[in-house]
């Protein structure tokens, strides 16, 4: 292959011919992402097993004196057909010997069960009658989420994108502890508690991958990048049901998927940091090097003139606001415009996340096998990644999202009236929207991180999504409001989801522009 000369390429300043130079999508832009994309799926892994570990099943009281050897969860013909509770209330026999239903004595609640299977947690941690126990796992989970985004964000904006990212991978490891825990009521505690570091340490992992990757490619790459991030969750959401539908037993699948860990030992030696973190940051040594090994993998020169001529403009650049302007939070209020702008894209987080994950945690009330049901609410998020992918570098940002968010919402709106005896209509609707909602959850990732500026890309993004797991903590609670009125859940979400979309009106377009590096320059676009 011929080589370029960089010399045709550096041309007007040192911010503008940098990102162009090692923008694209050559041999080093693929494996860098390719790089950035395992963590992303060994996250997902991590950020949904407790949907099994925790998931519910059978169970009913023990009678000791009634039971027979190798007993199971099914009532016995023993069973009173009066003791309707047979999960908390047990039978009490005027004779105990004989167990017979026609000499039941009274009730009272039992303090042994039978479980249908031993796969979860609710079995060994004997979690009967507690469902609140159980559902909150999940909670915990995404409470340690919520710290975990911010957390990651200002280490990535802090230390580098490649560190947080080999932190986070390295954490992995953490959720192998949870296999040690050991039985009965004491050992949940031990159990949520490593569940809630966890994902502290670890589901920062997605923003951090993904403003790498966003830092990584050319603005007209960018949504591949995006969907890549977002097809990435999905196939590590199928691994996992791959997993576990093949290795049911808790404590079993949770070591398989720690196992990766060790992996991002080698992090530091093979992910290279983001070349606009290392110029935003005044390291331009770093960044050349960086630099001769873009040139050396995607095969084009870089003369010592133009190492010298690069070295000059960063020492001009980096004296002036680029690498002397370090965000805080003083200086978000400062900027009217761009606080506003992170309000809304709060908002389109949120909604998102709490649509996204609402929609998911309903599918297992479609009909067929809890396994499928997962399987099939992951498949939606791909045809959503395309769809964005296709949309954003067409007819824009603002218009993907602004038509995603719609969509949603009519769906969602009027799933909730559709008869239930319509069961495929059903299904088609809610696939539809879930499709829908993963496309906006695409653009959301894109467009936010070009409103921001790159001295707070890492820090803001992650606020965004701090917000959004504030979505994913009730998303599982919106069940309880179909005691009410049955379309009350869908309906909160279509709601949600066009809020969201009247707000889209009030962002500037960012398609074909470059990603500002100052909070004067995003401020800047109208």
């Amino acid at each position: 292959m011929e080589m370029k000369k960089v010399e045709d390429v550096v041309k007007v300043s040192i911010e503008e011919d940098l990102a162009e130079l090692v923008s694209g999508f050559g041999r080093y832009q693929i494996w860098q992402c390719v790089l950035a994309a395992i963590p992303v799926v060994c996250t997902a892994l991590s950020n949904t097993n407790f949907v099994f570990a925790a998931a519910a099943i059978d169970y009913r009281c023990a009678v000791p004196q009634c039971e027979v050897n190798n007993a199971s969860s099914a009532l016995p013909i023993w069973w009173p057909s009066n003791v309707t509770n047979v999960h908390c209330s047990r039978p009490v026999y005027a004779h105990n010997a004989t167990c017979n239903p026609e000499e039941l004595d009274h009730v009272e609640e039992c303090d042994q069960w039978l479980y249908d299977t031993r796969d979860s947690i609710v079995n060994e941690f004997d979690l009967a009658c507690h469902e609140w126990k159980r559902t909150l796992v999940g909670t915990v989970h995404n409470l340690g989420v919520l710290i975990s985004m911010p957390l990651m964000g200002y280490i990535s904006d802090r230390w580098g994108r490649r560190k947080a990212i080999a932190i986070s991978g390295l954490c992995l490891g953490i959720g192998a502890l949870k296999i040690l825990a050991g039985t009965g009521q004491d050992a949940y505690l031990t159990y949520i508690l490593i569940e809630f570091f966890e994902a502290v340490l670890v589901t920062g992992t997605y923003t951090t991958c993904f403003v790498l990757i966003v830092e990584l490619i050319g603005s007209d790459k960018r949504t591949i990048g995006s969907a890549a991030v977002g097809i990435s969750v999905a196939v590590g959401e199928l691994i996992l049901t791959f997993i576990v539908w093949n290795i049911p037993y808790w404590r079993h699948f949770l070591l398989l998927v720690a196992s990766p860990a060790p992996i991002f030992l080698l992090y530091p030696y093979i992910l290279e940091e983001s070349m606009r973190w290392l110029l935003t940051n005044g390291k331009s040594g770093e960044a050349l090097m960086v630099l001769q090994k873009i040139a050396s993998w995607n095969h084009f020169a870089v003369s010592d003139k133009v190492v010298d001529e690069i070295t000059k403009e960063l020492k001009g650049a980096m004296s002036q606001n680029i690498a002397k302007e370090k965000f805080n939070v003083k200086l978000l209020f400062s900027s009217p415009a761009l606080l506003k702008r992170v309000i809304v894209c709060s908002w389109w987080w949120f909604t998102a996340a709490f649509v996204y994950y609402g929609l998911m945690f309903n599918s297992v009330g479609l009909p067929g096998n809890k396994f499928t049901n997962f399987a099939l609410s992951s498949l939606a998020t791909i045809p959503g990644d395309i769809i964005a992918v296709i949309t954003l570098d067409r007819i824009g940002r603002k218009k993907t999202l602004l038509g995603g968010f719609v969509f949603c919402g009519i769906c969602c709106v009027s799933s909730g009236f559709i008869p239930q005896d319509y069961k495929t209509t059903s299904i088609a609707v809610f696939l539809i929207g879930k499709t829908s909602i993963s496309a906006c959850f695409n653009a959301v990732y894109v467009y936010t991180s070009e409103l921001v500026p790159t001295s707070a890309r890492g820090s803001l993004v992650g606020t965004c999504s701090m917000l959004a797991r504030v979505g994913t903590v009730l998303a599982p609670l919106t069940p309880l409001l179909s005691e009410w009125w049955r379309a009350l859940p869908t309906a909160l979400f279509g709601c949600a989801s066009l809020s969201a979309a009247a707000l889209t009106l009030a962002t500037p377009e960012t398609l074909r522009r470059r990603l500002p590096d100052t909070v004067a320059e995003a401020t800047a676009m109208a």
